[in-house]
């Protein structure tokens, strides 16, 4: 398993959400990958994707990484104690 964190930086928020969402669609990942990459990029709590495929997530970010947008490969979540109530 490949789990990509995507922290929350002020600077997300200047990327343009259509570009974001134009730019996750075209990927060949699957739906709900993209819907958490979406989320994880615009919201303040650090969240990321969690992939079985090495490949899948080599596609993710090498899209953050043209967007500009940080990111940081794992085996399993940075943040996954903070998600507790």
């Amino acid at each position: 398993m490949v789990y990509v964190n995507i922290p929350y930086v002020a600077e997300n928020d200047r990327v343009d959400s259509s570009v974001v969402g134009k730019e996750l669609s075209a990927l060949a990942i699957n739906e709900s990958a993209k819907y958490e990459a979406f989320e994880a990029i615009y919201h303040k709590r650090p969240r990321g994707v969690d992939f079985t495929d090495a490949a899948d997530a080599a596609k993710l970010e090498n899209l953050l990484y043209r967007l500009g947008i940080p990111f940081r490969r794992t085996n399993e979540s940075d943040y996954k104690y903070e998600l507790l109530p």
